[in-house]
């Protein structure tokens, strides 16, 4: 399992997530585009896209980091929605 940052002009939030998703995250996030069906969506509508398509065992939340990023946390993957 693998660290992933997600955020939506907020809290940055810690998830440890299957290597497989790191590797395909421009496939999965250009497909997330396309199955949301709302105008409005945040990183936690990201999660339940992941949840359903790669299972729940694949994405777990560890923490909310808040706004600042520890410096632990430099290299891991961040993306803001």
């Amino acid at each position: 399992m693998e660290k992933l940052m997600l955020s939506a002009d907020g809290d940055v939030i810690l998830y440890e997530v299957d290597r497989q998703i790191l590797n395909d995250f421009d496939n999965l996030i250009e497909e997330f585009y396309e199955w949301k069906k709302t105008s409005c969506y945040d990183e936690q509508l990201f999660v339940e896209f992941l949840q359903q398509k790669c299972g729940n065992e694949k994405i777990k939340l560890i923490k909310n980091l808040g706004g600042n990023i520890p410096k632990e946390y430099e290299n891991v993957k961040w993306y803001n929605f």
